[in-house]
């Protein structure tokens, strides 16, 4: 059997360096999902290395500075046991462990992808990839999608492109909080600092490199950090400004994680999703995963989790097609392998629509009227539910 030729095309493809580090906050990786990928990828042991168990943890604050939830020291409980087993990882570290796994070579940095054209060899249509650089690579049986929100591949495949989720706001970094404000890092704690106001929010996420990530978000039009007036290119104003005219109830704690925060790293981010559901007709040679095929917000926390699930699942469907056509001597893969990606989608399309609907549930806890209470409240429900479950099993009496 002639192996297939399969391209998987990066969302970062373009860096010029391998080792960007630019990449965004702390991810908390699930057992049922992201783990066994790493598990079957035979990295695990590398990821409980460097990850953080005790990131875990979840603190919910008022905007007058009241602490609803601390699970740092049981003020109001924890969350139900379906978010125990989440340790968290800096992005960075995750990304450089996935890299030096493989072989040197397997990637090729600074080629960022113009087109993908189809042409036909024999009875099959192969792939031709076009890149910026004009160089072209040639006659891929299989090209994969990986390359994020704003995908090149995925046009051949849909025409839905990623709505706005209503959510606007700024992205900042406070490095070495400790030194810069041990109060400040008391207050955020070891994991997740959420303080929830009425539809408007300040998000903090301590990262394993001694910094601290936090979003100023809240339902905002899509053109926002265009037409509010603040001048983005004088990020230390901007700051204060964005602060003044959005964040004038928040105590001074919450509101100096974004002051205090680094100038060059002030980011105007809105919030974009793929619509629930999202899918497309199966097309042999193409396929989608991650944020390519279902790009969600990141208010549920699954966005690596589906996408290291995507890619497990995946790759198993291509190793089981392998197998069957070296058992069968099928000179040919074509059909087996176009089979097999088919599998993978359809298996896919049911998981992604679970877990969008999830990030809109969140998503609307997090910009709530009622703000940390709804949050609190969800989380109370849930652990209720839970525990009725658990004494059903106990007591072999199926609830109704």
């Amino acid at each position: 059997m002639t192996p297939p030729k399969i391209a998987i095309i990066g969302g970062k493809s373009s860096d010029s360096l391998a080792y960007w580090k630019h990449q965004g906050g702390s991810l908390d990786l699930h057992e049922g999902s992201a783990q066994v990928a790493l598990r079957e990828a035979g990295l695990f042991d590398q990821f409980m290395a460097v990850a953080r168990p005790e990131g875990e943890v979840l603190k919910i604050y008022e905007p007058n500075g009241n602490l609803l939830l601390d699970e740092s020291t049981g003020q109001g409980e924890r969350r139900p046991d379906s978010f125990n087993g989440r340790p968290e990882v800096d992005r960075v570290q995750l990304r450089d462990m996935l890299i030096d796994s493989l072989s040197p070579g397997t990637i090729h940095w600074g080629r960022k992808l113009s087109t993908v054209k189809t042409t036909a060899v024999g009875l099959d249509s192969v792939y031709d990839l076009h890149f910026a650089d004009g160089t072209t690579e040639t006659e891929f049986s299989l090209v994969v999608g990986a390359d994020g929100t704003w995908s090149r591949v995925r046009p051949l495949l849909s025409d839905t492109r990623p709505q706005f989720s209503g959510i606007n706001g700024v992205d900042v970094k406070l490095s070495n909080i400790d030194a810069v404000d041990a109060k400040l890092s008391k207050r955020v704690g070891l994991g997740m600092c959420l303080t929830l106001g009425s539809n408007t929010t300040i998000l903090s996420q301590r990262n394993g490199d001694g910094c601290v990530r936090s979003y100023g978000f809240m339902r905002l039009t899509e053109d926002w950090a265009r037409t509010c007036g603040i001048d983005w290119s004088r990020p230390a104003e901007a700051k204060k400004q964005f602060l003044d005219l959005y964040y004038r109830d928040f105590d001074q704690d919450s509101k100096d994680l974004i002051l205090k925060a680094d100038d060059e790293s002030v980011i105007p981010r809105p919030m974009y999703m793929l619509p629930v559901g999202h899918k497309w007709p199966h097309r042999a040679g193409l396929t989608l995963i991650g944020d390519a095929a279902h790009v969600m917000a990141p208010f549920a926390g699954v966005g690596v989790n589906v996408a290291m699930e995507d890619a497990l699942h995946l790759a198993r469907s291509l190793v089981a097609c392998r197998d069957v056509c070296a058992k069968t001597a099928v000179k040919t893969h074509e059909r087996h392998l176009s089979n097999a990606v088919r599998d993978y989608e359809e298996a896919m399309f049911v998981r992604a629509e679970a877990y969008a609907k999830d990030t809109w549930m969140y998503l609307d806890l997090f910009f709530h009227e009622r703000g940390g209470h709804a949050m609190c409240e969800h989380f109370a429900n849930e652990k209720q539910q839970q525990q009725g479950q658990q004494q059903g099993q106990q007591t072999g009496v199926p609830e109704m």
